[in-house]
């Protein structure tokens, strides 16, 4: 029988150790590339085609959210999100994006297996810890203000604005993305317009609300 082959994303070390050692613990599992970033984590999926990845929510570069959208429109793989945090929108965050389970990493060891299996599935999962959050499994998309949705941004425009917000200038979003610094320019131009924000700590902040980056 084909091993089950599942790929790693958390920025974390320590992290990405546990989750292997979990994984690599059970007969069959092997775990067939790791990555650091949510941008690496979508080129790995894409090389290596695994049977499932698993994201850790707050990643540099690209989240969890945008990692998971660009992974499941470009490879047939399922997805499972890990996360520190438990707010009743975060957890609607990650089914929207199209995630098939959603573990605390506060979870037990046996949660997370038991995630995986049921995932592998093609069954959704929540945890007990989720399912105590939101008291009616994956809770339904908050109501956000219409004019400002995250995903009124086209793909490329929600990942300069998580690039900015992490700090990085327009020579730098440029470099990362392979693009010309006056098209960065134009794209920042683009996101404050369509988000009505005039200061790069407004994008900061309208990021932490909308969980494009973690604060």
């Amino acid at each position: 029988m084909k091993p089950v082959r599942i790929l790693i994303a958390d920025d974390h070390d320590v992290v990405r150790q546990g989750v292997r050692a979990v994984i690599e613990g059970v007969d069959g599992w092997v775990v067939c590339g790791e990555a650091s970033t949510g941008s690496a984590a979508v080129a790995q999926a894409v090389a290596l085609r695994p049977d499932l990845c698993v994201l850790d929510i707050g990643m540099p570069e690209l989240n969890g959210l945008e990692a998971t959208r660009r992974i499941l429109r470009l490879v047939p793989t399922s997805v499972l999100v890990l996360t520190m945090h438990d707010a009743d929108q975060i957890i609607a965050d990650v089914f929207a994006a199209g995630a098939s389970g959603c573990v605390l990493k506060s979870d037990s060891n046996r949660t997370l297996v038991q995630a995986i299996e049921a995932v592998l599935r093609r069954q959704p999962f929540v945890s007990a810890k989720v399912q105590a959050i939101t008291q009616h499994g994956p809770p339904p998309v908050p109501r956000v203000d219409q004019n400002r949705r995250p995903d009124r941004l086209t793909a490329r425009e929600r990942q300069v604005l998580q690039l900015l917000t992490e700090g990085k200038g327009n020579k730098e979003v440029a470099a990362l993305l392979g693009i010309s610094v006056k098209t960065a320019e134009t794209h920042r131009a683009r996101v404050m317009a369509k988000l009505k924000l005039h200061s790069i700590g407004e994008l900061v902040r309208y990021a932490v609300r909308n969980h494009i980056i973690q604060p």
